[in-house]
């Protein structure tokens, strides 16, 4: 279940770490997908095939860190409760 390890922050974005880079092939890390001031960046597990989300990024221009950190609990708490519905 993803959750936020670390948060950074770049010149351009506040960047809520959801796994340790060293699980990912760096090079196939990229934005998967943009929704108003967010974007999910996502790669390839080392290793597999499989593709899961690395870290959530929001634009310092858009949000304050207040508003990026409620953002991406939300994000997360919704994608826990739609992993649930699987079950």
């Amino acid at each position: 279940m993803a959750s936020i390890i670390e948060w950074k922050r770049t010149t351009t974005q506040f960047v809520a770490i959801l796994q340790s880079a060293e699980r990912f092939d760096a090079a196939t890390i990229r934005p998967i997908q943009r929704e108003g001031p967010e974007t999910i960046l996502a790669g390839r597990l080392k290793g597999t095939a499989r593709e899961e989300w690395y870290a959530l990024a929001y634009d310092r221009s858009e949000v304050e860190f207040d508003e990026a950190r409620d953002r991406a609990r939300a994000r997360l708490d919704a994608l826990r409760a739609s992993e649930r519905g699987y079950y």
